[in-house]
């Protein structure tokens, strides 16, 4: 009788739990398996138009939040557009279905069936609508005619023994569940799961309770698995056929509707204005020389080889005023600074402006490579790199030296880049050699540039204080070496880091990937690929068919090729390219890139043999030869040719130069494609955003380039509106427009809320959950040091839980959220009591410093304030530091790297105070953080540094010294830190002063000379702990950055921030017992989940006339945050375990290996990583994606 009332006991239990849980999942989205891609109608159609695409991803979007009012609505419009597939009307019925108008949903399947019979999805989903009509005849018949089709379905299979039991065919049913059980878990899944629980009902109904007892176990060891919400019934009704379908359609409509007409470019070269003196030397096309050892100098190669490079052009807006200007580069004389007047003419402006240039120059490149959000000029050429910084008034001042650059006699040079290497949020320097002039060939006569060695490219790293440090060889690209003509980057392996790809005159390519933390590595091409056996000559980088991986186009003497990127590195040439000769010459232009149609996809402009401009059109990758009509070029042919915006926006120029110096302008005929511009404004990132990809959504319609200076200009062919404008930084935070328009400029600020951190705790007030503080400070995880160590965590705290915390019945409640883009590791949590008398107050040593502090609690008697608090400029602060009510000093400046500041210092004054008293110092308050990639920024700086906070006293002479090297720092957000002042004062004078040039923000100073140690606490018994995904907290941030950001908790956002980490987390459910001790037994937790943790208090004693109670959260563990400065920033392993010696651990140090330990990885550590933020691209037809 007993085993009976306890098995329906438990049987009880669990159907609430399901019962209450499916409450909640209406709010959720379900995860759409890439298996729906086959079901989707097989007819042959022509492609959507983009606002039918558009309506189908955003009622998607909706359906996938539990809008099914809003999905309906979107899915209606489609259906009524006349242009409906079946999969239309399928996904119109299960959002009518889902918002329980089921017969408006049977007319809807209905209609899919008759559109196309053989839709497995259109008959899975009838079965699921008649067994909620509870027509169980018709559902069973349609489920079999699913499993006929697909018999591994495990929906399937679970819902016709649903139907089955609800018939009392009680076999049938068990048999039908067996199936899915045959499955295993790693197929079946959920279903599994469930099957486990509806065989052990039906085997009770079929009296065989020891059957039911062996699936009941089972279930219960395998239902933590997976969540709770994909047990209930919307998820177990949905499985690979239960989701919404949009049709994955080429992207082609809007390139073939701008592809039919001739494109014409009118000439505007008198127009602007633009007139250069005659060049001097022999064009391009002459190609390689022949010279005699006796007549070569380095005034001969100044004179005769040098030419041979041609004039080039480089774009920038160094004023500011958004209209392009143009810098005009002579190998051969004088360079020449162009200002555009906004009116379509230019003026020479270089004597003012003071850029004439160092003479023999081959390129140059505009870049704010100070972040001061002005342009810079870097010339290179014969003798290396001349940087000219903007001084703010249209004037430059040569810096060259200031930078750290020196000149080097006889290196040509030929491009400079600037991008962010190792994402610090400044740009470094990659400089491309060609050979040095100082030294000819040992041989007599000598061919130029044949029998000329090679050089070595230059890789210089920004130390973010305005100078760049050579660091080509600890970054890897030492082997960099060749007669390098240019390079190009991108993010070739979408991870993140920006990639090089370098091109030569004496070798094939040479390919590195970004390794991050300053490092390359070459991936050498197959032996029997196209770029292994190409000698490039000119590159350029594009998503030539918008499939999300950026591809190359690339010239060599006699052939040009459009390599297509399979991912890895694996580069492949499109098929069927029209076959065109390039121009003769060794040094010659061979061809550019552009959007020349205004459809989105990037062309191809080549010179031909004759001398004529081809245009090969890109039609979503595939490329054929369109009409150009094309002024015809001054003579000789064009050295130089950019395309650019110079008046009107969206309308097409291009500019070119001739080896004379004649300049060719063209302005693209008739109106323009819709077009939008999009201006970054960088704040932790590099000011000009140089190195974040852009992505573009609308419907069927996708594109994505990489920034690589000034704005992103983009044509969209007809569309008058992108349904997303996603921004991903180089730092790898993410930002989402929606509903941008067209034919209009946006203006794109990087995203100041806090990235990366540590946990968040929540307690209950008595009304709510309320942001208390964030936790796991002191146990930083792989975080970089301006050394370039890494900084030891320390994974024990004790935290000091505000008055306001209430019990619920009982108990204390709290919630534990991880919603920054990082990992958190809890190892053991405990909630202490401290009863004490109402005299004295009980704080913690909420501390974070190099020589950590064991957690330990003192009984402070009596506060006493300071006399006096004055700043390093004199204010008077005290008012300011008397409580802790949010106001802080703030009157010191901030730098660009982000948590440092100007040196500034807080002096208090004491008062008198026995020589021999003991003192502590006690200071609440808050930093804002720096992190790896500040770090990063400062570790070859040699004028700025990391200056922890330091305490000083007066000696007898009055003179301050340092007596605390190390004072520590608040360890979160409203902690209070102490610091031991006895025997630390060298006289009378009781004057301590405070010196830093980090963030920290004090909120109130007291000292106490009467203190001891706590009384005993008391442990509150855990009781319980669950985790499980919860999502993000609106966050509130102040826009000064002078207070902490504050988190909402009862305002979920719509849409995730970040990604988490790839790797194994927690499962959800109970985890209890892996808070129980420090055991390295962790909790794994990703960015968006929650863990509810439930201490009793219900056994602790009243308390004594006249005393007060204080508690306290001792929290173990770490936290890791996702920075791409951080020591294995992406994964979550390596797993910390308390033995290591640092983080990342050293292969000396023993990570657990116990058979327990084994078990627990086994038992808990199996839920995979999931995107939160889909991405944009062909791949995953989302659209409403997730940022700020």
């Amino acid at each position: 009788m007993n085993r009976t009332a306890n098995l329906l006991f438990r049987l009880i239990a669990i159907l609430a739990i399901l019962f209450a849980a499916c409450l909640i999942f209406a709010q959720h989205a379900t995860k759409a398996p890439a298996a729906h891609r086959q079901t989707v109608a097989a007819k042959k159609v022509g492609g959507p138009s983009a606002s039918l695409q558009s309506q189908r991803n955003i009622g998607r979007a909706y359906y996938e939040q539990g809008k099914y009012a809003e999905a309906i609505e979107q899915f209606q419009k489609v259906v009524a557009s006349g242009h409906a597939l079946a999969t239309d009307h399928l996904d119109l019925g299960l959002s009518l279905m889902q918002a329980n108008r089921l017969n408006d949903a049977l007319g809807e399947m209905t209609t899919t069936q008759q559109m196309d019979p053989k839709l497995t999805a259109a008959e899975y989903n009838l079965g699921i609508l008649y067994k909620r009509e509870l027509r169980y005849p018709d559902a069973e018949a349609a489920l079999k005619r699913v499993i006929a089709v697909d018999p591994d379905d495990p929906a399937a299979w679970f819902n016709l023994g649903a139907v089955y039991f609800a018939q009392r065919k009680l076999e049938d049913a068990l048999d039908a569940h067996q199936h899915v059980v045959a499955m295993g878990f790693a197929k079946g899944e959920n279903f599994y799961v469930a099957s486990l629980f509806h065989s052990f009902t039906t085997l009770v109904r079929l009296k065989r309770p020891e059957d039911a007892q062996k699936f009941l176990k089972l279930h219960e060891k395998m239902r933590d698995k997976v969540p709770g919400i994909s047990l209930q019934n919307p998820a177990l009704e949905g499985g690979k056929y239960g989701v919404i379908l949009v049709p994955a359609v080429p992207v082609t409509e809007v390139a073939r509707k701008a592809t039919l007409d001739k494109v014409s470019f009118a000439a505007i070269s008198e127009k602007l204005g633009i007139h250069l003196p005659a060049l001097s030397g022999e064009p391009a096309s002459e190609g390689r020389r022949e010279i005699k050892a006796a007549d070569y100098s380095l005034d001969y190669a100044r004179k005769n080889l040098l030419p041979l490079f041609g004039p080039s052009i480089a774009v920038g807006d160094y004023d500011g005023d958004g209209h392009p200007d143009l810098y005009v580069v002579n190998p051969a004389g004088t360079n020449h600074l162009f200002h555009n007047n906004g009116d379509g003419t230019f003026t020479d402006v270089t004597e003012t402006a003071g850029v004439a240039g160092p003479g023999g120059s081959v390129s140059a490149v505009f870049a704010d490579y100070d972040n001061s959000t002005k342009d810079s000029l870097f010339v290179v050429g014969l003798n290396g790199v001349t940087v000219y910084k903007s001084q703010g008034d249209s004037r430059f001042a040569d810096v060259t030296e200031k930078v750290g650059l020196k000149p080097l006699p006889g290196e040509l040079d030929t491009r400079a880049l600037l991008f962010d290497a190792d994402n610090d949020g400044f740009l470094d320097l990659v400089v491309t050699a060609y050979t040095n002039l100082y030294a000819p060939p040992k041989k007599d006569p000598f061919l130029f540039p044949d029998d000329f060695a090679g050089a070595a490219t230059h890789f210089y790293r920004n130390n973010g204080e305005g100078k760049f440090t050579e660091a080509s060889v600890s970054a890897g690209l030492a082997a960099a070496k060749g007669r390098m003509r240019g390079a190009v980057f991108a993010d070739f392996d979408n991870d993140g880091y920006t990639d090089l790809f370098l091109y030569r005159d004496d070798g094939p390519p040479m390919l590195f990937q970004n390794l991050g933390e300053d490092k390359f590595a070459r991936r050498k091409a197959a032996p029997d690929s196209t770029l292994a056996k190409m000698t490039v000559l000119d590159a350029h980088v594009a998503d030539f068919n918008h499939d999300g991986n950026f591809d190359l186009a690339v010239w060599s003497s006699t052939r040009y090729d459009v390599l297509m990127n399979q991912d890895n590195f694996r580069f492949t040439p499109a098929p069927r390219l029209p076959a065109i000769a390039p121009a003769a010459g060794f040094f010659r232009l061979r061809g550019i890139v552009a959007d020349v149609n205004g459809d989105s996809f990037a062309d191809l402009l080549t010179l031909d043999t004759n001398g004529k401009w081809r245009l090969v059109v890109n039609q979503a990758g595939r490329f054929s030869e369109g009409a150009l009509e094309l002024p015809a070029p001054p003579r000789p042919a064009l050295d130089a040719l950019v395309p650019t915006w110079l008046g009107a926006p969206g309308k097409l120029d291009l500019v070119g130069i001739t080896h004379e110096g004649q300049v060719a302008a063209y302005e693209k005929e008739g109106p323009p494609a819709r077009w939008l511009e999009v201006k970054m404004n960088g704040y932790k990132s590099n000011s000009l955003g140089i190195g974040s990809i852009v992505e573009f959504k609308a419907g069927n319609f996708y594109n994505k380039v990489t920034v690589t200076g000034g704005p992103v200009r983009v044509y969209t062919g007809d569309l008058t509106k992108l349904d997303v404008v996603r921004v991903t930084w180089p730092n790898a935070v993410v930002q989402n427009w929606i509903d941008v328009a067209t034919n209009k400029p946006i203006e794109v600020r990087e995203s100041e809320r806090l990235a990366s951190s540590c946990p968040f705790l929540y307690a209950w007030d008595g009304r709510k959950f309320d942001f208390i503080t964030d936790v796991l400070g002191v146990a930083p995880l792989g975080e970089l040091a301006p050394d370039g160590s890494r900084i030891k965590p320390y994974p024990d705290e004790l935290v000091r839980l505000p008055e306001a915390i209430r019990p619920q019945h009982g108990d204390y409640i709290f919630q534990l959220t991880d919603e920054l883009r990082e990992v958190d590791y809890f190892d053991r949590l405990r909630m202490v009591a401290v009863d004490h008398p109402a005299s004295e107050e009980i704080y913690s040593n909420e501390i974070y410093s190099s020589s950590p502090v064991p957690p330990a609690l003192y009984a402070v008697r009596a506060k006493r304030f300071p006399v006096s608090a004055v700043d390093d400029r004199g204010a008077d602060v005290l008012p300011l530091l008397l409580k802790a009510d949010g106001r802080y000093p703030t009157d010191f400046g901030r730098n660009r790297i982000l948590g440092l500041a100007d040196l500034h210092t807080l002096t208090l004054d004491l008062g008198d105070l026995p020589a021999t008293a003991p003192l502590s110092l006690w200071l609440n308050g808050w930093v804002f953080w720096t992190d790896s990639n500040g770090s990063r920024a400062l570790m070859s700086s040699r004028q700025l540094e990391m200056v922890s906070p330091y305490l000083q006293v007066r000696d007898a002479q009055g003179k301050w010294v340092t007596v605390i090297p190390d004072m520590g720092l608040p360890s979160g957000t409203h902690r209070t830190m102490r610091v031991d002042l006895t025997g630390k004062f060298l006289s009378a004078d009781h004057h301590v002063r405070i010196v830093t040039n980090l963030c920290v923000y004090w909120d109130q100073v007291f000292f106490s000379t009467d203190e001891s140690p706590a009384p005993a606490p008391r442990e509150l018994p855990l009781l319980a702990a669950d985790l499980h995904y919860r999502g993000f907290s609106t966050p509130v941030s102040d826009p000064a950055h002078v207070q902490p950001d504050y988190f909402q908790y009862a305002k979920v956002l719509a849409h995730a921030p970040w990604n988490p980490m790839t790797g194994r987390y927690t499962r959800y459910g109970a985890v209890t017992p892996l808070l129980a001790g420090a055991d390295d037994r962790m909790v794994v937790m990703a960015t968006g989940d929650e863990m509810t943790v439930r201490f009793s208090g219900r056994d602790l004693p009243p308390l004594k006339p006249g005393w007060k109670r204080d508690f306290f959260l001792a929290a173990s563990g770490w936290a890791k945050d996702g920075e791409p400065n951080t020591s294995f920033a992406k994964t979550v392993t390596p797993l910390p375990f308390r033995a290591m010696t640092n983080y990342p651990p050293t292969p000396e140090d023993r990570a657990p290996a116990s058979a327990a330990y084994r078990d627990y990885q086994h038992e808990f550590l199996t839920r995979p990583d999931f995107a939160l933020i889909p991405p944009l691209g062909p791949a995953v037809q989302g659209v409403l994606g997730a940022g700020d």
